[in-house]
């Protein structure tokens, strides 16, 4: 465990975070204070299906072994842990084996190999959150554990000394986090792209757009349909309303 922070401190230093990375380490190192070392977080703004939904526009933030990583979500081990399934159908924490405990699939090859790949890594214990109510419109998950192989009963009297200033620091980074730019694994906008979307929000039309930027209403539509592209949306408007969600408009 690392030097605790002040509560008051820490979550001043996220609500001042002005870029995702920089909420994230500053939540990461908090928690760490708290005595969990490997941390594992997922949000969507646009899910339909489950709580990542379509990858490209999940962020996922990661602090622990890289190759823990790599695998558990290379191989979308995600998919089929019963820590997931529970964080899908619940709100608020519970340790793993109580997630485990309430998991109603059948045992699957993969479910053998998230319990591989935990021992691997000496994961022996740690909690689940679902955060998915804490935000309107924003899925989330996110999971944890003490490093070192600790038993679960001694993480268990951690999280009873430490649990709610835990809850109220995911919760926090999740609100913050959502506040900020995010592309997902999609090609971001270029500047006209964003440019615009912008003006298209405000409700201007293509031939107004042509004339504030001086562009011609052909180049106009060409910088909408790349942007509609590069979002994955059907229309304009489409692409407007998830460029807003993603906070990558200004108007």
């Amino acid at each position: 465990m690392t030097d605790r922070q002040p509560m008051t401190a820490v979550m001043a230093a996220i609500v001042g975070a002005e870029t995702i990375p920089g909420v994230w380490d500053t939540f990461a190192d908090a928690l760490a204070g708290l005595g969990f070392d490997n941390i594992l977080y997922g949000a969507n703004r646009f899910s339909e299906k489950g709580i990542l939904g379509d990858r490209r526009d999940a962020l996922i933030l990661h602090r622990g072994p890289r190759d823990y990583a790599d695998q558990y979500l290379g191989e979308e081990l995600y998919l089929h842990s019963p820590t997931y399934d529970w964080a899908e159908h619940n709100r608020g924490f519970v340790s793993w084996p109580e997630a485990i405990r309430q998991f109603r699939g059948t045992p699957t090859p993969q479910v053998m190999r998230i319990a591989q790949l935990n021992a691997q890594f000496g994961f022996t214990a740690g909690f689940v959150g679902s955060l998915s109510g804490v935000m309107p419109g924003t899925t989330g998950v996110i999971g944890f554990s003490p490093a070192g192989g600790v038993a679960q009963a001694q993480a268990d009297a951690l999280w009873r000394e430490v649990g709610r200033e835990v809850e109220s620091l995911c919760a926090l980074m999740h609100l913050r986090v959502a506040t900020l730019p995010h592309t997902g694994l999609r090609r971001p906008l270029t500047t006209r792209q964003r440019e615009t979307l912008e003006w298209y929000s405000r409700g201007k039309t293509a031939q107004d757009i042509g004339t504030i930027m001086g562009l011609s209403i052909a180049t106009v539509e060409k910088h909408l349909r790349m942007a509609r592209d590069s979002l994955d949306a059907q229309t304009t408007a489409h692409a407007v309303r998830k460029a807003a969600a993603l906070n990558l408009l200004t108007a």
